[in-house]
């Protein structure tokens, strides 16, 4: 199979969820990794990868790839045999409700945080910005906890795309002192000992 060659952060960013699911299913990769500090976003030859300028970008067949959660099911779909997407019908809507709510309650809260704090040169956001935005990020926490109370994984018996991404916004919700439970810390360790799991992840 084709290498796929992925744009990073030199910095954990979403491209990591892109580097478990490349391992998960055992492809070939590269990682390239260019710092939007020193303004490497910002050449010609990534602007006609991504106009956005922004990771990850990940590079198939001569196809530029954007946005992290489609990479990844697109992945799913190049893959055989392994599948991380459910096929059963009740598992696919706790997969599909799992993502929907994570990007929505989850992840774009806590990267509001991250542009009132680490990204406040690029991002001004008005005073108590920070205090705020953790604040629903606790409320849905709690929700997946009880999710992950009927079951064992985000979409039930079985690891999915759902997972990979769910340990990056539970770790990523600790950052701003949202505390969890000790099941879905369980969860998370859980996760952690896949063979697939990236170490530059291990928080």
């Amino acid at each position: 199979m084709e290498e796929f060659v992925l744009y990073a952060y030199p910095f954990r960013s979403r491209a990591e969820r892109i580097i478990w699911t490349l391992r998960e299913f055992g492809f070939p990769y590269r990682v390239i990794r260019i710092d939007p500090f020193k303004g490497e976003t910002r050449s010609a030859e990534f602007g006609a990868l991504n106009p956005q300028r922004k990771v990850p970008v990940l590079v198939h067949e001569g196809k530029a790839l954007t946005e992290s959660l489609a990479i990844m099911e697109y992945l799913n779909h190049v893959s055989s045999p392994l599948k991380l997407i459910p096929s059963d019908r009740d598992d696919f809507y706790r997969y599909s409700r799992a993502l929907h709510f994570g990007a929505t309650e989850l992840e774009s809260y806590l990267w509001i945080a991250d542009q009132a704090t680490r990204l406040k040169n690029y991002y001004p956001w008005p005073e108590g910005t920070l205090e705020t935005a953790p604040k629903p990020v606790k409320r849905a926490v709690r929700f997946a906890s009880e999710w992950l109370s009927e079951t064992t994984y985000m979409a039930g018996d079985e690891f999915t795309l759902a997972d990979i991404f769910y340990y990056g916004l539970l770790t990523w919700a600790r950052k701003y002192d949202v505390t969890l439970e000790e099941q879905t810390n369980k969860y998370l360790a859980v996760l952690e000992q896949r063979a697939a799991f990236p170490d530059e992840l291990r928080i």
